[in-house]
């Protein structure tokens, strides 16, 4: 980076995970040729709350964020998380929502080995929403705002508890764990013998909240691999959106980047290889329902008009 070069600062997530390994394949195809006398600094950080937070109180101007993390979010703080602050630079990957049960789990207020008994055809049972109203889960990391999300927007009124590290191997309650699939937690716990994982209805999901998408997911369950539907949620390269548009010239040149050069990271040996599902919701022109900047290409023609 010349001594004239402004430095981007991009949070993203833990050094081995999917942001932090994508963020790193931006820079790397996007600092030269693309970005004007700046250069991307990717951060590591604890993930998209921290992202969020970090572009509200100028510690990043672009981070990788969930695209529920930011509605929950938008519902909560309008002022601070809106169309008008913040903007998309791209979509990227999908992660699965997924929910584990405890075998013999008890709810509150429910029927004796109600949960248990929809898993007695030996098929994966699906289950409402509603049957988690009032109760307590657990997660861990970024998953705890994914899980409190759904308690908002379906008026679940969950009480998240954070788990920490030392209580994970055999927790006692349901969990909500967001991670792209085959995630090893879910892995790890579904070996154990000791939870269902669960399937979503994505249609009861969707008429609420459209941003989760359908997804279904592949675990070896019993020494068989069984497919459960659930939702997913799409992360997305967020950037902070300025007043002046000169200003957010760097973040319309990085959406040109990644735009022009999807083939190349979907393909590229040592690019991450969930760009291949990156390419595919490009190609298929994918939106999100939220505000975008504008490729160079539009950004020129609207300064024409």
């Amino acid at each position: 980076m010349s001594a004239q070069a402004k430095e981007i600062k991009l949070g993203s997530g833990s050094p081995t995970g999917n942001y932090y390994s994508m963020a790193s394949d931006i820079a790397s195809y996007c600092n030269d040729d693309y970005l004007t006398d700046a250069s991307l600094s990717v951060l590591y950080s604890s993930g998209s709350v921290e992202n969020l937070m970090g572009l509200g109180n100028k510690v990043y101007s672009i981070g990788v964020v969930q695209e529920d993390v930011l509605n929950y979010h938008a519902k909560r703080s309008p002022r601070k998380v809106n169309k008008n602050r913040l903007k998309v630079i791209t979509g990227m990957h999908e992660e699965a929502v997924h929910l584990l049960i405890p075998k013999g789990y008890q709810p509150k207020t429910a029927k004796q080995g109600w949960l248990d008994s929809l898993f007695d055809d030996k098929k994966v049972a699906k289950i409402s929403l509603d049957m988690l109203k009032d109760q307590q889960v657990a997660s861990w990391g970024g998953s705890i705002v994914s899980a409190e999300a759904l308690s908002y927007f379906f008026k679940l009124n969950l009480k998240v508890v954070d788990l920490p590290a030392d209580k994970r191997v055999n927790p006692k309650l349901p969990l909500v764990l967001v991670g792209g699939h085959p995630y090893k937690p879910v892995e790890d716990l579904l070996k154990t013998g000791r939870y269902h994982l669960v399937s979503l209805n994505y249609h009861e999901i969707a008429e609420q909240a459209g941003f989760y998408s359908k997804q279904v997911v592949n675990y070896q369950v019993n020494g068989k691999v069984q497919s459960v539907a659930t939702v997913g949620v799409r992360a997305l390269l967020i950037g902070k959106s300025f007043r002046k548009q000169s200003r957010n010239t760097h973040m319309s040149e990085l959406a040109t980047c990644i735009n022009d050069n999807i083939a190349d990271l979907a393909d590229d040996p040592d690019t991450n290889p969930l760009w291949s599902s990156v390419y595919d919701f490009i190609e298929d022109e994918g939106q999100v329902d939220w505000s975008y900047f504008p490729l160079i290409e539009e950004s020129a023609q609207a300064a024409t008009y």
